[in-house]
């Protein structure tokens, strides 16, 4: 009697480790992804549209606080991370006139300078200004494609808010079109209560679903619900849904640091 049950609990213990996790479900990423892709923090949208890269992206960098090689560093990793999932060229330039994304590490007190000068008008964006720690924007064209990002970190504010990374990490995968932030997505660098500083497996999935060929810029709520059985079809085909612990951690900057 003892035998059989503790061979009952290896085959209980063994069948819960194979166990899908909540996030891997279908029904939590499509409902995930809504939140993320489609809605907006600090701008009300009526009718919500996907918006996504869809040409080379050329980075370029400024630092006039902090270690500059450091935040390069970490920048140019968690660039090469987001090109891994997402499929998009994402390059360095020297030349400001050749970007059309920005990554600015300045001070608190010149804030509101650089978003003048890379962003616009700091009274247009000032609920963001006032509650975000750092910030991150985007335009895009009439076909709901992003042109041009910036983001713009405080790097004394955000260290002493212990953030720095977090910054790096959120900002800029949000400019790739995931640009809300929802404490019901969880695990998640867009879940404001969640200790993740680092993509989670269920980032990964939400980043290969925004560049799925099933998807295009511009689909609303609904054209996206009937479309996302297709997207769900293609990551369960290249396993990414039942990987993506393991693939997330590829090219990883958390991996990369050793953390």
């Amino acid at each position: 009697m003892t035998r059989f049950s503790f061979c009952l609990l290896i085959i209980l213990i063994t069948s819960q480790s194979f166990a899908e996790e909540p996030w891997q479900s279908d029904q939590y990423i499509q409902a995930s992804f809504i939140k993320i892709a489609l809605e907006r923090e600090y701008k009300e949208t009526k009718h919500p549209k996907i918006v996504r890269w869809n040409q080379p992206i050329t980075l370029f960098f400024e630092s006039e606080s902090g270690d500059t090689n450091l935040q390069k560093e970490l920048l140019s990793v968690h660039a090469k991370h987001l090109s891994y999932i997402t499929g998009l060229s994402i390059k360095f330039t020297d030349d400001p006139k050749k970007a059309n994304m920005f990554a600015i590490f300045t001070t608190y007190k010149n804030m509101e300078n650089k978003v003048q000068q890379y962003i616009g008008d700091p009274e247009k964006i000032r609920a963001a200004l006032d509650e975000a720690i750092c910030l991150g924007t985007f335009s895009r064209n009439s076909r709901y494609e992003i042109v041009k990002g910036s983001i713009i970190i405080p790097v004394d504010y955000a260290r002493e808010k212990a953030r720095l990374l977090d910054c790096v990490v959120e900002e800029i995968t949000q400019l790739l079109g995931l640009p809300n932030d929802s404490n019901d997505v969880f695990p998640s660098i867009f879940n404001d209560i969640s200790i993740d500083t680092y993509l989670s497996p269920l980032d990964y999935i939400l980043l290969k679903a925004l560049y799925s060929q099933n998807l295009k810029p511009g689909m609303d709520v609904a054209q996206t619900k009937a479309a996302f059985p297709n997207v769900l079809k293609e990551l369960h085909t290249k396993r990414d849904i039942e990987n993506a612990v393991k693939r997330v951690q590829k090219h990883n900057l958390k991996v990369y640091l050793g953390d």
